[in-house]
């Protein structure tokens, strides 16, 4: 029986998110990092997408900017080919999950993003631009992002991925408010018609992209609906995915835990209203529009007219009879007509009759590429014969993965990689063979158990023989493995993520030289395969169709695991040095006057699939010493690690001499016992919605050395919350602190304390503390002192203050970090003791002077300063305290949280004094006070 050829590329895996997420299933605790698409639901999802070539490219400023509901609608529902672009990967905002900030905090948010388009059916890409933190105003955010650079990403996208319509979700004016979301508005604006310029950015055609004209630019008029020119139904019910588009988008929304997304799956009708700018296809008058796609030529043949690639709104011209178009074009006609066949035989109980019709439309599609010419037409159809692949596999029951023996791979080791495939329909598979597709200078061999050194991590991998068939054959039911030991060369590149792998140039990441790896969010696993494969579907329960036709389907590497208590999970594979190190403090703040001397714990610990031992140092810089100078290590395989303690002094402690001031850097290097040296450390950024990734650093500690005093004999209590460094950084200073766990909150014990210190966010991240509120009040009424660092909006409404508190919307913050300080209330307590701080205290600030200012408060609050960003009007609402029985209690949204890792000595001696505060002595000082400091009135300070 005559087979059917299906060339398609190993490389292109296009199916993008439409995985078992996409059924409507969900992700629920652990994110698949690349599982394949199945089942019915998951068969009828991808028949939307195969008639027709729709695709849609969203643009943003930031993770959360997107209209997910409109992307789900679009994807889910239309299946059109979407793609969110958010300009920056979110670093320079707050972390509801963890401490995480900065570089860190930006590859949580990329994981987020991925997890929401894993459930909205949308692509993921990025610009090199780096969130510094909130801007009030164009030029500002201009002043750190080139808007020609930011243009120049944007057009790459737009080239690369070649939408018919463009949705900037912001206008590219003032009412965007952030100064980034309106360079997002303006970049989204004029690529519209720079991506089909050949003039704008001609360097872009060496990096394989061609000029592109989108058909459509709309503005996503969520705040503003009166100004819609198209609504698209998002809350109509979906019988595929068991509900509607829009309850769906709400779970991808809740993806964004970090940024405190969480959103309800409300029922009833919903629309996302949009406002054409711009529509190459002529409109007849200023009638409403039929729909988003309405005058363009979204069918695949469209696609494929002789000036393909140039301009998604123009006619299609009639191709030259016998020109390799005009065969396409006829060719195609059969193809639509096996997809509308497939359609039609899905029922809800069987996806047999579905295959047989796919199967004969891919080999269609696999002939006219094949004798495509390279370029637009040529990728066109490849990605389209990669959806029909996967389609087809998906409704016929067939499996295919591939699975690691370990999570974490070491350069010069060995791992084993495994290739299964389950025939879990009614047709038998024949020709069945797996190739590896491995990095240049990589080496695999076939093996048959797992690899001698070390034991393997996953239960997947027992010491058995694999499951190959011998003749490539595997019949209904059937699971086939086939196993290869996998060398991973010592120069093997680590899991950098690529944006990351130079340093940046202001607030733009450095893209590498391999533009395949740019805009996208993380690099590929390091190694996929390539698995071939027979389907021999036919007969009367096959729909009729060919005997046989052969297709190949790409699959990058994973870990699966079995956790005892969740089940099963899976991990990306990391490339990771054998040996990490990590300094604990990394970040000290060092009083002067102490001499010390101070311990660091140095971890090391071993990645590798064999012992490891050598020599581990702490190199300091001059006027410091450390005991021991060395020490031995020796560290089993699979991840064993050990702490080992450095003593470090001043240099000149023993005759009483002082820490030599300001910034020091203290680098662990450790040596193994071959000469390697290691001073890398990893910290692989895990949560259990998001795939992992690994942040790279140097194995160091960051000292600050300079004055600042705290009281060492007051007693704290530091309930945290979201996460910051402001209990580390007291005891640094010398405070006795304890961490309050939810035991000890709800059960109201604060009399031990002489202070409760409440971390960034605790009413909304600890529910024991807005329990037990009144005892904390009763603390502070009692003689105590209460200090709250900055929260959202929950805390003035919830009304935990003991005056009220309000706070605008959108909030009073002062973002720029250089804004002038007014020390209004200059003789109160917090500013005198037992620190001096004075306007040089806000020297050096980084990101921004605070956020979440009150803006009104009961006259019993005292304002102690005030601050504006350029042209506005001081804010006084950042630091406010007030008596509270015998006590005293203070609010505060100034950002230590993001001082206390730049080591800022100002922010260290003002969050001192905060936690050296007593009640007495700021009863005694404003007693003296000439008039009440409140909000309405003029600033005047105690004498």
């Amino acid at each position: 029986m005559k087979t059917a050829r299906i060339g398609l590329l190993a490389a292109a895996a296009w199916l993008g998110g439409a995985d078992l997420a996409a059924a409507g299933a969900t992700l629920g605790g652990t994110f698949a990092p690349a599982q394949q698409a199945r089942g019915i639901a998951a068969t009828a999802l991808q028949l939307r997408q195969l008639d027709g070539v729709k695709r849609v490219l969203m643009i943003g400023a930031h993770p959360d900017d997107e209209d997910t509901s409109l992307l789900a609608a679009l994807a889910r529902g239309m299946g059109a080919e979407t793609a969110y672009l958010s300009l920056s990967r979110g670093e320079g905002g707050q972390n509801l999950i963890g401490p995480r900030l900065h570089e860190g905090l930006g590859i949580v948010r990329t994981g987020e993003l991925l997890a929401a388009r894993a459930l909205d059916g949308g692509e993921q890409f990025f610009a090199r631009a780096f969130d510094f933190g909130y801007s009030k105003s164009l030029d500002e955010a201009l002043s750190h992002w080139s808007m020609d650079e930011v243009l120049r990403d944007v057009v790459f996208v737009v080239r690369q991925f070649r939408p018919h319509v463009i949705v900037s979700v912001f206008s590219g004016t003032r009412r965007d408010g952030h100064g980034q979301h309106q360079i997002s508005g303006l970049a989204a604006l004029e690529a519209f018609d720079a991506a089909g310029d050949p003039d704008r950015f001609p360097e872009l055609a060496s990096r394989g992209v061609e000029p592109w004209s989108p058909a459509k630019l709309y503005r996503s008029v969520r705040f503003s609906p009166d100004a819609a020119t198209l609504r698209v139904a998002t809350g109509r019910f979906d019988p595929v995915l068991g509900r509607s588009h829009f309850q769906l988008a709400m779970e991808s929304r809740s993806r964004h835990r970090s940024q405190d997304m969480g959103a309800g799956q409300y029922m009833g009708t919903r629309d996302s209203p949009l406002e054409l700018l711009a529509s190459r296809p002529a409109r007849d008058g200023d009638d409403a529009e039929d729909g988003i796609f309405a005058g363009v030529d979204t069918t695949l043949a469209g696609q494929l007219h002789e000036r393909l690639g140039t301009n998604a709104g123009s006619a299609p011209r009639e191709p030259s009879p016998g020109s390799w178009v005009a065969d396409a074009r006829a060719r195609l006609g059969a193809y639509r007509e096996a997809v509308a066949e497939a359609r039609q035989a899905l029922d809800g109980f069987s996806s047999d009759g579905v295959v047989a019709p796919l199967l004969r439309g891919a080999a269609v599609l696999g002939e006219v590429a094949d004798g495509a010419p390279p370029g637009a037409a040529r990728d066109v159809l490849t990605r389209r014969l990669a959806q029909v692949s996967e389609a087809a596999l998906s409704a016929a029951g067939v499996v295919v993965e591939v699975r690691a023996d370990r999570g974490l791979w070491v350069p010069g080791e060995s791992v084993v990689l495994e290739a299964i495939v389950w025939n879990g329909g009614p047709w038998s598979l024949r020709e069945v063979a797996p190739r590896l597709l491995l990095p240049h200078g990589w080496r695999a061999a076939p093996a048959t158990a797992p690899a001698a050194a070390g034991q393997p991590r996953s239960s997947f991998f027992r010491p058995r023989a694999a499951e190959t068939p011998g003749d490539g054959r595997v019949p209904p039911g059937g699971l086939a493995r086939w196993r290869w030991l996998v060398d991973v060369p010592p120069q093997a590149q680590l899991s950098v993520p690529y944006f990351m792998e130079h340093e940046r140039t202001g607030d733009l990441y450095a893209w590498p030289e391999e533009s395949d790896r740019w805009a996208r969010p993380f690099d590929p696993a390091p190694v996929a395969a390539a698995v071939s494969l027979v389907v021999e579907a036919s007969g009367e329960r096959a729909g009729g169709g060919p005997a046989a036709t052969a297709t190949e389907v790409r699959r990058e590497v994973e870990f699966v695991g079995v956790d005892k208590a969740s089940g099963e999970y899976r991990e990306a594979v990391l490339v990771v040095p054998a040996l990490s190190v990590r300094v604990q403090p990394g970040t000290m703040v060092w009083p002067v006057s102490d001499p010390g001397p101070r311990e660091f714990a140095v971890l090391v610990a071993n990645a590798s699939a064999r012992e490891r031992s050598g020599t581990l140092r702490l190199d300091l810089p001059s006027g410091w010493r450390t005991e021991p100078d060395s020490v031995r290590f020796s560290l089993k395989p699979g991840g064993a690690g050990q702490s080992f303690a450095f003593r470090v002094a001043p240099a000149d402690a023993r005759s009483g001499g002082a820490a030599p001031v300001g910034r020091h850097e203290f680098r662990a290097v450790a040596t193994d016992d071959s000469g390697t040296a290691y001073d890398l450390d990893y910290d692989v950024v895990d949560h259990p919605h998001i795939r992992r990734a690994a942040l790279f650093g140097p194995s160091v500690a960051q000292v600050g050395a300079f004055d600042v005093i705290a009281d060492a004999t007051a007693r704290v209590g530091y309930v945290m919350g979201s996460g910051d460094g402001g209990a580390e950084a007291l005891r640094q200073m010398g405070m006795t602190v304890d961490l309050l766990d939810d035991a000890q909150v709800r059960e109201g014990a604060f009399d031990d304390y002489d202070v409760m210190v409440l971390g960034v966010r605790a009413y909304e991240t600890r529910p024991d503390l807005a329990d037990t509120n009144d005892a904390l009040l009763a603390f502070a009424r009692s003689g105590g002192t209460v200090i709250v660092q900055y929260n959202k909006y929950e805390y003035a409404q919830g009304g935990f203050a003991p005056y009220p508190v309000r706070m605008n919307r959108p909030h009073d913050r002062v973002v720029d970090e250089t804004a002038p300080v007014t020390l209004i209330a200059p003789n109160a307590p917090v500013l005198t003791s037992p620190n001096t701080v004075g306007p040089a205290d806000f020297d050096g600030w980084v990101q921004e002077r605070g956020l979440y200012f009150a803006s009104d408060w009961d006259a019993r609050f005292v304002p102690v300063l005030e601050t504006a960003d350029p042209g506005e009007q001081p804010k006084r609402g950042g630091l406010l305290a007030a008596p509270v029985g015998d006590g005293l209690y203070v609010y505060t949204g100034l950002a230590f949280f993001r001082q206390f890792p730049a080591l800022v000595p100002g922010a260290y001696r003002l969050f001192a004094n905060l936690a050296s505060l007593r009640a007495n002595d700021w009863h005694e000082a404003m007693s003296r006070r000439p008039r009440t400091l409140d909000a309405g009135a003029p600033a005047s300070a105690p004498d």
